[in-house]
């Protein structure tokens, strides 16, 4: 409990984040001719709680920490889904009856779980090589 106390500034920031982007692409997407409804704020904002929470879990190594960074994303992923499929039904997003909807809901939120990750693979191996040439540069300086 004391490291997630810790951890709540980096977790309040994570948060903040991930709620202004979502609120700020919204519109962008064109859905519903770019007008929030204001329950859809609070339906995103509770989307953001749940992947903040459990990004924390998953990848601060403070509560899971003896896991492969694959198991991780898998359990995040099916975290995530369980969460953002309790508020489809929950919310009203489509007809939770018909199955063409939730393979289409499916589909698009693995598609974009997908996407993200390689984004975020493709961030943390560009910054790992700027990493690896500081100190290959560090360690030829100390040579000479």
């Amino acid at each position: 409990m004391k490291k997630f106390v810790q951890s709540l500034p980096q977790v309040f920031v994570n948060l903040c984040v991930a709620y202004t982007l979502a609120v700020l692409i919204y519109p962008l997407l064109g859905a519903q001719g770019a007008q929030m409804r204001r329950g859809w704020l609070y339906e995103v904002l509770l989307i953001c709680v749940a992947a903040v929470l459990l990004q924390y879990v998953f990848f601060s190594g403070h509560v899971v920490k003896r896991l492969s960074y694959l198991w991780r994303m898998v359990l995040f992923a099916v975290g995530m889904l369980a969460v953002v499929s309790a508020c489809a039904v929950g919310f009203g997003w489509f007809p939770v009856a018909d199955a063409r909807s939730w393979l289409f809901f499916v589909g698009l939120f693995l598609a974009g779980f997908v996407a993200i990750a390689l984004v975020f693979e493709a961030a943390f191996r560009l910054r790992r090589r700027v990493y690896d040439d500081a100190l290959g540069r560090y360690k030829k300086g100390r040579a000479e």
